[in-house]
């Protein structure tokens, strides 16, 4: 037998993990498969890693040594795959984008021309990780107040946006020619969601919710905005909608008063990527390219001009 990548992970979940079976669940792994690869690793080694119990494993002095060379080890087995992904590349290699479905998003990619490939993730981990092991140069993230984002030291960011959410109220709402509403007069409504996720989003619309002195009653979950829409429509249930946009016929978009509902756009970048050299003209091209869109948005345009743009841009 020789030690495998594969060894090290999984004696390395082992002891993150304290359970056999919590680092099968990680791996993606059955118990018993867990068990006799670790049997095997320490048979070859000579002598056990982790004593067993029943709420769990502890490792051995071996083992605690065993488990720091290892996370070393990975650890620079993930640098060298970066390192020589990125010496692979030719000078014209073209930027690696990804990001949530946002305006920005488009705008960015506009920015970069023609020298960049792109594909939208939603999942803020996944995005997080894709930078971390360079899969990714650039990556436009959402953050809700009360989930922070988190980045290691060779991932800068910047704050694109701060953008307030309104609200889709079906045409006959009691308030749908108000042009602004109170959170907590939405209290007696039925809410459609986006499923939630680790964006934070959904908590901290219940939050906001709660300050007010109500509980969200949320009654359909759809990530996708056509549906919600139809649902404000059809059932007359209420909605978040981010600023920009039209609205179509049947719903109302309404400020929400306070700007209690917010998301905030924001750009990480790996700092060695080509990339990080631009960041400075590529935010002034999405700033600009934004401003088109925010007078372009009937609503939007009279929050921003109301005092608005303060709110949006100040980091």
């Amino acid at each position: 037998m020789r030690l495998e990548v594969r060894h090290l992970e999984l004696v390395v979940a082992i002891a993150d993990c304290g359970s056999l079976r919590k680092a099968a669940a990680r791996l993606h792994l059955t118990q018993p498969a867990v068990t006799t690869q670790l049997k095997r690793i320490e048979s070859h080694l000579g002598g056990a890693l982790f004593l067993r119990a029943a709420d769990g494993v502890t490792p051995t002095p071996a083992g605690q040594d065993f488990v720091q060379e290892a996370r070393s080890m990975l650890t620079r087995l993930v640098a060298l795959e970066r390192v020589t992904r990125r010496n692979a590349q030719s000078p014209s290699a073209p930027t690696r984008l990804a990001g949530i479905p946002a305006y920005h998003f488009g705008l960015l990619v506009s920015a970069l021309k023609d020298n960049v490939t792109s594909r939208t993730v939603k999942e803020t981990g996944t995005l997080t990780a894709l930078l971390t092991t360079g899969e990714l140069d650039i990556a436009v993230m959402r953050r809700f107040p009360g989930t922070p984002l988190t980045f290691p030291p060779n991932v800068g960011h910047r704050l694109l946006t701060r953008e307030p959410l309104f609200v889709g109220v079906p045409g006959h709402h009691p308030h749908a020619q108000d042009g602004e509403i109170a959170l907590e007069a939405l209290a007696g409504d039925r809410w459609v969601m986006p499923e939630p996720d680790d964006s934070g989003m959904n908590a901290h619309f219940a939050r906001e919710c709660a300050a007010r002195g109500f509980e969200q009653r949320i009654a359909h979950f759809s990530s996708e905005a056509h549906v919600a829409l139809t649902l404000i429509r059809e059932s007359g249930a209420v909605c978040p909608l981010y600023p920009v946009g039209g609205t179509p016929p049947g719903v109302a978009r309404l400020t929400v008063a306070g700007n209690p509902l917010v998301r905030e756009v924001v750009l990480a970048w790996r700092t060695d990527a080509p990339v990080a050299e631009e960041v400075d003209d590529l935010c002034e091209q999405v700033a600009a390219g934004y401003l088109k869109l925010v007078e372009e948005s009937e609503v939007y345009a009279r929050w921003w001009r109301d005092g608005g743009e303060a709110f949006a841009l100040t980091p």
